[in-house]
This record gives C-alpha cells, structure tokens and sequence, in this order.
C-alpha cells in the first residue's frame, strides 16, 4: 500500500504503479504537483530492497558519528569519530519486525532529469493500545539529509506517520536530538512536553508496540524514580538507556540554544531523550517551544 502526499494533498496510487517508486519507472506515475517536494507512506509488505538502500545510503551519509565511548563498549569494534552506518539487511532487521511496521519517506524531484532525490524518511510501527482505547505509534528511525534540515522535513514526515493510522491515540520515539523531539510535538499540533503522561505511559508503549531495541532499554531520570547524577549536579528527567554511544557535540550545542526551553533535563551517554504525546487532534493556543507559534523548523 501507497499514497504520496505533496502539500497536504493525498493521492491514492495502485498497487501496479506504487512499484515503481523504487526510480526506474517513476515517470509513469501520472501526478501534477506545483511544490517538487513529495511524501509518501509504504506499508511494510511493499519496502523492497532498492527502497532500503535509498535508506540506508541517506542513513550512513548523515546520521551521525560513533562517540568516544563506542569502542570501549564495543571490544573496539566500533570506531570513535567513524559514521554510524547501517546495510539493507539490518535495516529491514531492525526496523520491519513485524506487519504493522511502515515508512514514509520524503523526496524532491528534480525538473531537470525527473529523478527524485530521497532527503527524508521514518520508520514507525504501531499497536493496539488498549489503555487509550486506540492505537500506539512509535517512530523508530527518523533521518533527514543535512541539507534540507531546518525545512520542516521531519515534522511532516512524522505528521504523516501519525496521520496513517486512523486510531492513533499516542505517538512516541527515543533520540538524542532535541529537533527530534520538536518535530514531533509539531506534528501532534504543537502539544507542549507533558512529563506526568510520558511517566504514566513508558512502560505500557513500550510493551504495546514491542521494538526489539527497547525491549531491554531502562528507563532512567527523575519523572521514573531514577535520577543519576551528572558531574554539573545536573539530573536526566526523560531517558532510555540504548546503549548508543554517537557522539553527542551536535545535540549539546543545539541543547545550549532551547536551554531555558528545555524540560527533559541533561543527556547522558548511551541515552536517549524518551517521549510519548498524545495522536489525537487536539486545538488549542498553547505552542512549543515558542509562544506565539509552532516551531516548524526540524
């Protein structure tokens, strides 16, 4: 299953042309668009490997790098300072586990050659969440080429991502970057960080929506009962303990920048910030991490 979306508009594609997505036959699909960005939702059983590999070439050239702490935690099979790097078979491994899973990826086609240039993507999964009487998303890959960040590439990935499943009640994802974070606050209409819902729901998300690389991730900070220290006196409020040491010298210096904004406290490392905001369309006036408007840059 297919649809592609390009400003706010959504189109159904059949199944005999969404196979073309992967570049070759592209042109075939017959679709009029005046903004050259596009968005487009896969379900899981359609991710074939030339899909992954646009993935996984975004993912190696603009992740992120190994952190000083990768070898030592890996018996020095990690390299500090190399890229974190990740192949087509441990893609669809790590994040195509089950049937629910899917993707949304974000393009830009060129008018010059009528090729579309992949500058986004998000893997998700979702689950019945019988505690809201709905269901459960959790964003479990989220890459933006550094060219296009600051574009709202990520918030409207992941407002895509959120608005695919029909019964979403709550929407959640790991990541040691703060856009990260925003961009999914905006893509669940600007709804401010709450600590009290992300401590009643962790557990339960996580048990819901069963990702393999949290089944065993500990919770830590202030709002769980659990608060080490950092060497500043600092306190974490909100994070999993991944044991995924990338270097952390991008996300302190964007940290250094919402300081006074910020309410998930410092980051260790190995960890990641942890939230969860609730999927259901909510209006109000109250933004994040501004006043008067809704961030609309990651």
């Amino acid at each position: 299953m297919y649809y592609t979306k390009r400003k706010n508009r959504r189109i159904s594609i059949n199944r005999q042309l969404a196979a073309t997505i992967d570049g070759s036959r592209r042109h075939n699909i017959e679709l009029a668009f005046v903004n050259p960005t596009s968005y487009t939702y896969i379900q899981c059983s359609f991710v074939t490997d030339q899909i992954l590999e646009r993935c996984s070439i975004l993912f190696n050239n603009n992740y992120g790098i190994w952190g000083d702490d990768a070898p030592l935690h890996s018996n020095n099979a990690l390299k500090a300072d190399a890229r974190v790097k990740l192949g087509i078979k441990r893609l669809r491994e790590m994040m195509l586990f089950n049937d629910r899973c899917f993707l949304v990826i974000g393009e830009i086609r060129s008018f010059d050659n009528n090729q579309f240039e992949l500058i986004g993507y998000t893997f998700c999964t979702s689950a019945k969440y019988d505690r809201l009487n709905g269901d459960a998303i959790w964003i479990t890959q989220l890459v933006v080429g550094a060219s296009y960040r600051g574009q709202g590439v990520a918030g409207t990935l992941l407002s895509m991502a959120k608005n695919s499943i029909a019964d979403a009640v709550i929407i959640g994802l790991v990541s040691s970057h703060p856009h990260a974070v925003i961009a999914l606050s905006n893509a669940c209409n600007c709804v401010p960080i709450d600590l009290k819902f992300i401590a009643d729901h962790a557990e339960d998300v996580i048990r819901a929506c069963n990702v393999p690389y949290l089944s065993q991730a500990q919770l830590v900070g202030s709002i769980f009962n659990s608060q080490p220290l950092l060497t500043n006196n600092q306190q974490p409020v909100s994070l999993a303990k991944t044991d995924f040491f990338v270097d952390h010298k991008e996300v302190l210096a964007a940290l250094e920048h919402i300081r006074d904004r910020w309410i998930l406290g410092p980051l260790l490392d190995g960890h990641e910030f942890f939230v969860v905001f609730p999927a259901t369309c909510v209006r109000h006036s109250r933004t994040w991490p501004s006043e008067s408007s809704c961030n609309s840059s990651p």
